[in-house]
């Protein structure tokens, strides 16, 4: 573990509590860092080891390796940009901070550099509750534009934490740091998971970028204007240190003597690494006509053999540097993909892992000892990173095919590819969602519990609220639904099977007129009101309703919402809760715009009010159409025999109550209340 000398000093260990989160281009982790003196510190460390997309966008951008990962001038400006940030947003009136930076050090094992900040126990954004009558106000209000007589609803937090967003960024950028204003900019749409909540304060958690900021015309006139594109955690030196002229009396008074120095030190700091860092990379479109003088390659070259001996690639000797023709060759072989280029980039700078690659060509007994002691390494870290199963042993062959799979898949579609247990326990959960109405009860009330944990835990909702949505999920009406959704879902797998039959039918109906073309249309919605009427059936004793699944379960497509418009008739809190998470899902996971507390998330979380408010409307006109259906008085029109279970039903049982426990026990005791009440149904 290293560390810049200009920097506070790294742990001598460091100890990883949980991982917070991860980002386009850092993870950050709850950390237990121990210094040389016995302090021990828990703090937030951010390990800049980006993906692929984040890594390929900066190459194109910049000819060069993603900065906060590879570069020491780049992690040191983070650090002190941090710094001076704080100390600015400090000297101002805005209710806000900045989580101040602790250290930097490098990450042997990743490659990566880590900053190391304070660890802000605060929470993202908090949802405005569900308010479906502003769809009623809006369209009063736009049709006369007389003032309603309605309460006074507070306005949501996204209001007040994008107008702080907006002083901070105003702030930022007339005081020279444009790309950190971009980083709170309310313009940028993912900007808002960067600021924390702690009481009534907002503090920035997050002031680094993960790709250029392109998406606003503003910052990219203001970096063209420096010769600088794209623009990238930008920092204009002359606005910097003529702001602080300006405003220097001020900044004495607010922050005082020891601190107002510090500042001006941490701005000197900021600048030298800022410029320091742009001046080693490539980046051609960054004033290019640098690159036209005598030296103007000198800087990006020293950068260059710096990051080689940092990742070992020319060794950890400062006194020897390749050749000429050796530094092109790296650079070169530096594109290869699946890890090629550092291999070659190693074979060729180091000398010391030729010798030993001679060596392994000429003696089969080293070779194969080499090859084994790779494989062992390998088949470890896949294993621990459950890639994997324990009981695996790989051969040369295999090994290979591994490492492919390692380099282009994903850690569960690799495991699940090359482990046939994972194979079968994948293809028995099919089955029990499909066929068992138990196990359809219990997984859909495991996954309802954890999404009302998620929204608990980040403080969306409060603990009565909590409470409350648990209360309403014992509902014994819940469990049908869950089944009749579940069955829904289930007939999702047939789709891909109906989709030609579909098209090849409508193209008959169309050319030929032949009505029987349309039948494959009318395979989905016909199964769906069956298994609607036998869940009604089966629940006509207990008196379910299910009017409101029963009218919409025909209609195409818009069928697979039944159940869930029969939750909001008789459940609507749970069922309000269920759609908003849905949508709060889909705003993570949506590329580039998304993201935990982005706008797009909360953007798609108030939405659902029109939704909610539109599947009340619908419940309300089929209860009207349909009436509360009495199973006593057409169970003898529709009657569904109950027989004895045959042995794939007795099959299915024990299947289930096994997936069930073995769940259970995997999950811990969150899963024995789900149990009893699976049990129960």
């Amino acid at each position: 573990m290293t560390a810049p000398k200009d920097a506070a000093a790294v742990p001598k260990s460091v100890h990883v509590e949980r991982v917070l989160g991860s980002g386009r281009a850092a993870r950050a982790q709850l950390v237990l860092a121990t210094f040389d003196d016995g302090r021990q510190i828990r703090c937030v460390e951010k390990l800049f080891s980006p993906g692929w997309l984040t890594r390929v966008i900066y190459r194109v951008s910049f000819q060069s390796p993603f900065a906060y990962q590879s570069n020491r001038d780049a992690i040191l400006a983070c650090f002190y940009r941090r710094r001076v940030a704080a100390a600015v947003i400090a000297a101002s009136d805005t209710n806000a901070s900045v989580a101040m930076p602790i250290y930097v050090r490098f990450d042997q094992p990743t490659r990566s550099w880590v900053l190391a900040a304070t660890w802000i126990d605060g929470r993202g954004i908090r949802p405005a509750p569900v308010d479906t009558a502003r769809v009623v106000r809006r369209r009063k209000s736009s049709g006369d534009g007389s003032q309603l007589d309605a309460p006074e609803i507070d306005a949501p937090e996204i209001d007040q934490i994008v107008q702080i967003m907006s002083e901070l960024e105003r702030l930022l950028v007339d005081c020279g740091m444009v790309g950190s204003g971009w980083q709170v900019s309310p313009r940028a749409i993912v900007s808002t998971a960067n600021l924390l909540r702690t009481g009534q304060r907002y503090t920035i958690v997050d002031l680094e970028s993960g790709i250029p900021a392109v998406l606003v015309p503003k910052y990219i006139v203001s970096a063209a204007r420096c010769g600088s594109c794209p623009p990238f955690d930008e920092l204009d030196a002359k606005r910097l240190r003529s702001w602080l002229r300006t405003n220097d009396r001020l900044l004495l008074f607010r922050l005082g003597s020891q601190r107002h120095r510090q500042l001006h030190n941490d701005a000197e700091r900021l600048i030298e690494h800022s410029e320091s860092w742009k001046a080693g990379e490539l980046a051609l479109l960054r004033r290019p006509w640098r690159l036209l003088r005598s030296n103007g390659f000198a800087e990006y070259q020293q950068e260059c053999l710096r990051r080689w001996r940092q990742d070992g690639i020319t060794g950890s000797s400062s006194d020897q540097q390749p050749s000429t023709i050796a530094q092109h060759a790296i650079w070169w072989t530096a594109w290869l993909p699946l890890g090629m280029g550092r291999v070659s980039g190693r074979l060729i700078g180091d000398q010391s892992l030729r010798a030993e690659a001679m060596l392994c060509l000429r003696s089969a007994a080293v070779r194969r000892e080499k090859l084994r002691q790779r494989i062992t390494n390998a088949q470890q870290q896949w294993i621990a990173s459950e890639r994997l199963p324990p009981s695996v042993r790989l051969s040369a062959i295999t090994f290979v095919m591994h490492h492919v799979l390692q380099s282009i898949a994903p850690a569960r579609l690799h495991r699940w590819l090359v482990d046939h247990q994972q194979r079968r326990a994948s293809f028995l959960w099919c089955v029990l969602l499909i066929c068992s109405g138990r196990y359809q009860s219990w997984y859909g009330q495991r996954m309802i519990v954890k999404a009302i944990d998620r929204w608990q835990s980040s403080d969306r909702i409060s603990v009565h609220e909590a409470a409350q949505l648990r209360d309403d999920l014992r509902g014994h009406e819940v469990h049908a639904y869950l089944r009749g959704f579940g069955g829904h879902i289930a007939l999702k797998a047939v789709s891909p099977v109906l989709a030609p039959a579909k098209v090849g039918g409508l193209a008959m109906f169309l050319s030929q007129g032949n009505v029987w073309g349309l039948l494959p249309m009318l395979i989905l919605p016909l199964v769906r009101t069956l298994i609607a009427v036998a869940s009604w059936r089966a629940t006509s004793r207990d008196r379910v309703p299910h009017a409101a699944a029963l009218a919409t379960s025909w209609l195409p497509t818009f069928g697979l919402i039944a159940f869930p418009l029969q939750m909001v008739a008789t459940r609507p809190r749970l069922s309000s809760f269920l759609i908003r998470d849905s949508a709060s899902q889909l705003g993570r996971r949506i590329p580039i715009y998304g993201g935990s507390d982005s706008r797009t998330e909360i953007a798609l979380i108030r939405a659902t009010d029109y939704v909610i408010a539109a599947m009340k409307i619908v419940s309300a006109w089929s209860r009207r159409w349909t009436g509360e259906i009495d199973g006593e008085h057409l169970s003898a029109v529709i009657h569904i025999p109950i027989t004895r279970r045959s042995r794939f039903g007795r099959w299915l049982d024990r299947e289930t109550q096994r997936r069930i426990e073995a769940e259970t026990q995997r999950h811990g005791c969150a899963a024995d209340e789900l149990t009893r009440i699976a049990r129960a149904a």
